[in-house]
């Protein structure tokens, strides 16, 4: 056994092909921080006997999960993490649905050789950048077995890639555009941020039965599923925003990072309102908050620029 130190931690996962633990196509995660675990109730004894303190409480209901897992987003490893996140991945095309996507992960922490969870949902990620940084995705997990510390060697793994900067999403090919639903989005619409947040929330949670201390298999939707996300203007030189927040005006957003031709990633969103909020700074700047909703039904879209009805769409090149 070793002693844990931060910075030889690693962890390994996979779109998990069956119900139980796999390593046969783990891919090596551009990880940053946070960690899985596993958590029980007590149950206490409420019984009055005469003294002033109670028992040790009993063993309850059990929690596999991480309240934040950190990554990185890079044109290799990030097909993974945007499928268990989004649910739907159609030849690296990533959009929101009923999700029952798990994956199997791999952690070494330097005391056991191989932490391994099987069954690990997505609870919630939110995808961001800013000036100065990669673009990261963190994320919520609910681990549906039980956490297994084996002195198993480590997984083979692929390596992961050069992750995604926030300043690729400008220069001469990148872009992030703003508009209305009139016409599509294009060169006009382009806008300068400082940066951007995109949550998703599946609405997947903990339910636990009498069966046994473990979870019931969490279910897409168990709490409403929410998308909603935020940007900052880096200059106040339009009152257009303030405009369109008055107007309730839906708009739509494209963003588009683009590191070669064969490692992008373009995110979509088809149809939001804003509020808008002026800043004090020196420099003034907007900061903007998205309420982002469905782009219609089957085939009917209420933005027909983009036809797809999820709040969001992601779209990956690594090839």
């Amino acid at each position: 056994m070793g002693i844990t130190t931060k910075v030889i931690r690693k962890m390994a996962a996979e779109i998990q092909p069956a119900g139980i633990y796999d390593s046969a196509a783990m891919y090596l995660m551009p990880y940053v921080g946070g960690k899985m675990g596993k958590s029980y109730d007590g149950i206490m004894d409420e019984s009055i006997s005469g003294e002033a303190f109670k028992d040790i409480p009993q063993q309850g209901p059990r929690r596999v999960m991480s309240d934040g897992l950190g990554f990185q987003i890079d044109p290799t490893s990030s097909e993974i993490l945007l499928e268990a996140l989004f649910g739907n991945n159609t030849a690296g095309v990533f959009t929101l649905g009923n999700n029952a996507t798990v994956l199997s992960i791999a952690t070494y922490d330097g005391v056991n050789s191989h932490n391994k969870y099987a069954n690990v949902f997505f609870k919630k990620g939110i995808i961001k950048g800013a000036v100065g940084s990669n673009i990261t995705l963190d994320a919520e997990t609910i681990g549906e077995t039980d956490e297994d510390r084996t002195s198993d060697a480590f997984p083979t793994v692929t390596g992961y890639g050069e992750p995604f900067t926030f300043h690729e999403a400008g220069g001469t090919t990148g872009f992030v555009r703003v508009g209305n639903a009139d016409d599509a989005l294009a060169a006009g619409d382009n806008i300068e941020i400082e940066d951007f947040s995109f949550e998703m929330d599946n609405g997947f949670d903990h339910q636990h039965c009498n069966v046994g201390i473990g979870i019931l298999t969490p279910l897409f939707g168990m709490a409403p599923p929410s998308v909603g996300g935020s940007f900052t203007v880096a200059r106040h030189d339009t009152d257009q925003w303030l405009t369109w927040a008055e107007d309730h005006t839906p708009l739509q957003m494209s963003v588009y990072i683009y590191k070669s031709a064969t490692a992008s990633l373009l995110i979509e969103i088809p149809r939001f309102i804003i509020k808008a909020d002026i800043s004090d700074d020196d420099t003034t700047k907007v900061a903007v908050a998205m309420e982002i909703g469905r782009n219609g039904t089957g085939t009917s879209y209420a933005n027909s620029n983009m036809e797809f009805t999820s709040p969001i769409r992601a779209t990956l090149v690594n090839a």
